[in-house]
């Protein structure tokens, strides 16, 4: 049987006036984003755990309450804001603080300071008598004794400084008469290598050796080191220390920079100086003696400014102070500048192989010398393979660049930062009058006959020693971390304003995912609509159809209505 054609167009009247009602009522309580946030607003500020919200929120209060509470909470609010700015300024300014470590630092595990000696006569007698007033090797010596030199009138051509200083120089093995260490007696020559300073020619102890020390060439006097048979060399620096102490014992391999053996003066370095007062030509300041300096034995020694004296005719005692500064590991991830201080391997010095601010300060002035005068001075480093020491002619600009070194200090020192591992050594000097008794034995004895009066003139004795078994060391760490800084976010906004992160859930589920989802409803439903009154689809012949007259009231609701499953005409 055929649809009547007018029954058709009746039925759809009325199921578009239906869709069309239900359509409009819809739309005018959530179809527009309008009505879909403020419903969204209304139910957030009613729910949410922030403070304040809900007060504000609320049409039943008065419009004067409602402001008072509107004002409370951007005062509060403002003051978080304030506090948290203030918290991130001193978490992102001051990332790093310095405390004491509390676990004591063992100074079996550190090695025993390196000493530079230097004899203040800068030349013996005899080494220089012959020279000629004219010559160039007496106007360097003047230099050397940092005299007045008139370059113009020198005639003869000027030769090596390194060489010409350790010719005319005391030697190490005539300075160190006598050494003894950790109770045992040593070959001083072997254990005191030459080294040329600022103070002239000095001899070093407990220094690194040279393959482990410069990473370019190696210095004129240093070229000939030879340890003691039995020592092992190690490359040693304030981060990494020592290897493992079971791998290599110290008792069958003493390993070189040596470590400390113990407290007191009896495990310490003992030396016998002998300054040679006769063979004096001059000296480097306005005394007679000997300038020892402690540093660490992984960078050059600074003697001139840090050396402490020692006068002949006394014994001296020198108490060393060690300090350590230790940084965690993961300060690594903060900026160098903010945390001001260099891991071992973030900056690579050019002469030097292992970074420390002395021996990076070092290069830095060297930078600044070739840069204005073309050269360097004999002492410093080689930062290139071609340059050259100053000649007597640029007397005058190695001065003028010296007299200025608190200016080249100052930039050196912006890129130089400290060591995040460093080790120093300070010392604290007692001095007595020697007794002569124990100078007066006979050189077949393997001793030595010295006078009363060459001893009141000439002769030194230092012992140098720990006084305590551990010592405190510095540490670094993080002064505010980031979970220190969200503890205190975490805390100000929760006493503020109650909030939380289930708050800022609150406010991205109301936000954006519940008006994404209503929108999407309401994108289905319309769909679904406009597919349930769509007037093609009575209108095309496929969809007219051949039915009983008794099924046709309920076939055709069901194929309006395909969603009632369970439809009863009855």
């Amino acid at each position: 049987m055929r649809v009547p054609r007018n029954r058709q167009q009746a039925l759809f009247g009325s199921q578009q006036k239906r869709a069309r009602r239900q359509q409009k009522r819809f739309h005018t309580t959530l179809a527009t984003w309008r009505g879909i946030l403020s419903r969204n607003t209304d139910e957030f500020c009613r729910n949410t755990t922030i403070h304040g919200l809900k007060y504000i929120n609320n049409s039943k209060l008065r419009n004067t309450d409602r402001f008072f509470f509107g004002i409370a909470l951007l005062v509060v609010l403002s003051s978080a804001i304030y506090l948290i700015q203030d918290a991130f300024d001193k978490w992102s300014t001051t990332p790093v603080i310095v405390g004491i470590d509390p676990e004591l630092t063992s100074i079996a595990n550190e090695p025993f300071p390196a000493v530079t000696i230097c004899n203040l006569n800068q030349a013996l007698t005899g080494r220089v008598a012959h020279l000629t007033n004219d010559s160039g090797e007496f106007a360097m010596l003047q230099l050397l004794c940092r005299r007045k030199v008139d370059v113009e009138k020198v005639k003869g051509r000027s030769s090596d400084w390194e060489e010409f200083i350790l010719n005319v120089s005391q030697p190490c093995k005539s300075m160190v008469i006598n050494c003894r260490f950790g109770a045992d007696d040593f070959e001083c020559a072997r254990l005191f290598h030459p080294i040329l300073t600022d103070e002239g020619l000095c001899c070093v102890f407990n220094m690194l050796h040279p393959r482990f020390m410069y990473r370019k060439s190696v210095p004129y006097s240093h070229r000939n080191v030879s340890l003691p048979e039995g020592f092992h060399s190690v490359n040693w620096n304030a981060e990494l220390g020592y290897r493992k102490r079971g791998s290599q014992p110290d008792g069958d391999n003493p390993l070189y920079p040596r470590r400390a053996q113990g407290t007191g003066e009896s495990l310490g370095l003992s030396l016998t100086l002998d300054v040679e007062a006769d063979a004096y030509y001059c000296s480097s300041s306005s005394s007679i003696g000997f300038k020892v300096a402690l540093h660490s034995p992984n960078e050059s020694p600074n003697v001139r400014e840090t050396g402490v004296l020692l006068a002949p005719g006394m014994e001296t005692k020198l108490r060393i102070d060690p300090a350590k500064i230790l940084t965690e590991k993961h300060l690594r991830n903060v900026d160098r500048q903010s945390r001001r201080c260099l891991f071992r391997n973030e900056l690579k010095l050019r002469w030097f192989a292992h970074y420390t601010q002395r021996n990076c300060v070092a290069e830095c002035l060297s930078g600044w010398l070739i840069r204005h005068c073309g050269c360097v001075t004999f002492y410093m480093p080689r930062l290139n393979w071609n340059d050259s020491i100053c000649p007597l002619q640029k007397r005058d600009c190695v001065e003028l660049i010296r007299f200025r070194t608190i200016l080249a200090m100052e930039s050196c020192l912006e890129e130089c930062l400290p060591s995040c591992f460093d080790l120093t050594f300070s010392a604290i000097a007692y001095s007595t009058r020697i007794s002569h008794d124990g100078f007066r034995q006979t050189p077949s004895n393997g001793g030595w006959n010295f006078s009363d009066s060459y001893v009141e003139r000439s002769v030194a004795v230092v012992n140098m020693y720990f006084k305590d078994p551990t010592f405190r060391a510095s540490k670094q760490t993080e002064f505010i971390g980031f979970s220190d800084f969200l503890s205190c976010v975490g805390g100000l906004m929760g006493l503020f304003l109650g909030f939380s992160f289930l708050s800022i859930a609150e406010c991205v589920y109301f936000a954006l995912i519940r008006p994404c989802r209503t929108c999407s409803e309401i994108r289905q439903l319309n769909q679904q609509k406009e597919q349930h009154i769509n007037p093609r689809r009575f209108l095309r012949p496929a969809n007219i159809r051949y039915i009983s007259p008794a099924n046709w009231f309920a076939a055709e609701l069901a194929h309006q209505l395909p969603h009632r499953q369970h439809f009863n005409p009855a």
